[in-house]
């Protein structure tokens, strides 16, 4: 068996970038399958919108997640998004079961705030150190910010 290496060593500015990414990789995978959970278990009269709208946040999520890995992975850095390293970030997940739609609501809306706080933070590292990463790191927040926003808005 071969062991894959990369031809160079990142340097101090990747490695910091990559790291932050890599924190905030379990939190984006976590929020992913909770919205996933939340779209097979969601009842109530908001059943219809939120079905769609988890569906939708499950997917744009694993999308951000992807993204943040792959920058990472080219800083030169691998990624952990293993079930142990999720489930160590994700210390309040959605419950089992069925969950009303008032219940998905707040609790998705808490989660993606929590991320967002996560993301928001690492800006002011990814801005000095990887332009790339900033940007991903900012497209996210404006995404999560999004779904945050359409989740109060369906409480309404």
């Amino acid at each position: 068996m071969t062991t894959a290496t990369l031809t160079t060593v990142p340097d101090a500015a990747e490695l910091t970038a990559a790291g932050t990414l890599q924190r905030l990789l379990p939190h984006l995978i976590a929020l992913s399958l909770d919205a996933k959970h939340a779209h097979w278990n969601v009842t109530g009269s908001g059943f219809l919108p939120l079905h769609a709208l988890t569906d939708d946040i499950a997917a744009e999520v694993r999308v951000w997640a992807d993204r943040i890995a792959e920058r990472a992975v080219a800083l030169g850095s691998s990624v952990d998004g293993r079930p142990a390293t999720v489930a160590s970030v994700n210390s309040d997940p959605l419950p089992s079961g069925w969950l009303a739609d008032h219940e998905v609501i707040t609790e998705l809306t808490r989660q993606i705030y929590d991320v967002s706080g996560a993301v928001r933070h690492s800006l002011d590292v990814l801005e000095d150190v990887d332009v790339v990463a900033h940007g991903i790191a900012v497209e996210v927040l404006e995404g999560l910010e999004k779904f945050g926003w359409m989740l109060r808005a369906s409480k309404a």
